[in-house]
């Protein structure tokens, strides 16, 4: 009996021994500082959690890209326009639909609390303000902001750089800015012409 409970206390040393050893292994590290407790910070919260702001400046831009109906067929029209796109042939119409969203309250933000929301190219170009509004303009719709720009045949092919900046009537701001790799740009301007087309 004697030799059993030795046998057992000896085994449980082993397993408790191995623990560290499997964390290890696991991707977990058992030295001494990461064994240190997480120190309090003023206020009592010792939880090591980041701590939001109190207040939010920065507004959230969405944003994405279609095709609009300029230069596209009647009988095309059910099938190539408002299709959602990031590469485009010149004479076709990119619309920008966009939606901000308030940083505090996460809610979507209108026209009573959105002073201008610009786009602007990296060449300089810049497009009219965004207009707020329902799309479609019959139920069921949904209501955003939208600007539109109609490629002309002698822009330059390859990607398109661009920002989308919006200031609230607080004065807030926030700013849409793609990732820039040119072979995988958000937009892609085709060497490509579409025919104008009657409207």
């Amino acid at each position: 009996m004697q030799n059993n409970r030795l046998l057992n206390v000896v085994a449980s040393t082993m397993t408790l021994a191995a623990i560290p050893a499997l964390v290890s292994a696991c991707g977990g590290d058992d030295d001494a500082e990461a064994t240190q407790p997480v120190p309090t910070e003023p206020g009592g919260n010792s939880s090591g959690a980041t701590q939001a702001p109190s207040q939010a400046n920065h507004l959230m831009v969405d944003l994405d890209t279609l095709r609009g109906s300029k230069n596209i067929s009647a009988e095309d029209k059910p099938t190539q326009s408002c299709v959602q796109l990031n590469m485009f042939a010149k004479n076709e119409q990119i619309v920008f639909r966009v939606r901000i969203y308030d940083p505090t309250t996460g809610q979507a933000m209108d026209n009573t609390t959105i002073d201008k929301i610009e786009i602007k190219f990296k060449n300089g170009t810049a497009l009219d303000p965004m207009k707020y509004g329902p799309h479609p303009k019959d139920a069921p719709n949904e209501s955003f902001w939208t600007q539109s720009f109609v490629i002309p045949e002698d822009f330059p092919t390859g990607a398109l750089d661009f920002t989308v900046t919006a200031t609230d009537k607080e004065g807030r701001t926030g700013t849409f800015t793609p990732i820039h790799y040119s072979p995988s740009a958000l937009l892609q301007i085709l060497d490509k012409v579409r025919p104008v087309a009657a409207q």
